[in-house]
């Protein structure tokens, strides 16, 4: 997956998934669903051409362990995934599935622990969140990774912001805010 300055639409209520489905980026991220009508969703996406994406810890009455993993990907024809859960990316891995992993910047700690973490898996993609500690801190976790596929997600204010983002090499910006949404 190669993003080049992307804002993805995180959608947490079904009326914006149209809207969602007009904008430029070619993914769709699912940020609040439930494995009831994911399956729904999921095809309304794939129609209108794009990826479909899901917070995987956010997905209600869902359990992601092998079987889930499965059938989020076979049955629920899900693209990628966004998460914190290594065995579950490991997973998705596996299955051929995109796979983002979710880096909450809390304080120097989840840094340290990140950097292990991204020396032992593969990703597609990491977000940083709130993004404005993925702005700061982009350059010492570049230092452990060659990975070149940044989104910063969380309290993402405005359009200025966005340009920011993606004027220090950060290549995706996820935001529920559906003004910001291009």
């Amino acid at each position: 997956m190669q993003l080049d300055s992307v804002v993805i639409p995180s959608v947490r209520n079904i009326k914006y998934l149209s809207r969602a489905c007009r904008t430029k980026s070619p993914l769709v991220f699912l940020s609040e669903t439930n494995i009831g009508n994911l399956m729904s969703q999921a095809e309304f996406v794939h129609k209108r051409g794009k990826l479909v994406f899901a917070d995987l810890e956010l997905i209600g009455g869902f359990k992601p362990d092998v079987t889930g993993m499965q059938l989020l990907k076979h049955m629920y024809h899900l693209d990628g995934i966004f998460t914190t859960n290594i065995t579950a990316a490991q997973i998705a891995n596996e299955l051929k599935m995109i796979v983002v992993y979710r880096l909450f910047m809390i304080d120097s700690r989840s840094l340290k622990r990140t950097a292990n973490i991204l020396r032992n898996n593969h990703f597609d993609a990491i977000e940083f969140l709130p993004a404005e500690c993925g702005i700061h801190e982009i350059d010492r976790l570049s230092k452990v990774t060659d990975m070149h596929n940044y989104i910063a997600g969380g309290f993402i204010r405005d359009s200025a912001m966005i340009q920011d983002i993606f004027d220090i090499g950060i290549s995706g910006v996820t935001t529920s805010k559906v003004d910001l949404w291009q």
